[in-house]
């Protein structure tokens, strides 16, 4: 079993989860952006440092191969994408008081 896989996954999902318990899904484009940013650096910086490249993928992970050490352009375009994601979440509007 793959468990560098599984481990990236559950990253994923526990990024989602904490989405959720602090509410963070507002209507509007502000938090699609944010959030599809956020998925795409924590693909890109976790697959980056367990050496999982992803220079040649095509499909739904074909044309991947592991490597022997960390993928570092991969890693530092996550890392980038996960600052460009805190950036636009800090630029959000705050939501309306409901009394």
């Amino acid at each position: 079993m793959d468990y560098q896989l599984i481990a990236l996954i559950g990253v994923m999902v526990a990024t989602v989860l904490v989405g959720i318990k602090l509410n963070l899904w507002r209507p509007g484009y502000e938090y699609q952006r944010v959030f599809s940013t956020a998925a795409a650096g924590l693909l890109f910086f976790i697959a980056g440092l367990i050496g999982w490249d992803l220079s040649h993928s095509h499909g739904w992970f074909q044309g991947t191969k592991w490597v022997e050490g960390p993928v570092w352009w991969q890693v530092s375009l996550g890392f980038g994408l996960l600052l460009l994601a805190g950036f636009w979440a800090r630029r959000v509007p705050p939501r309306p008081v409901r009394r």
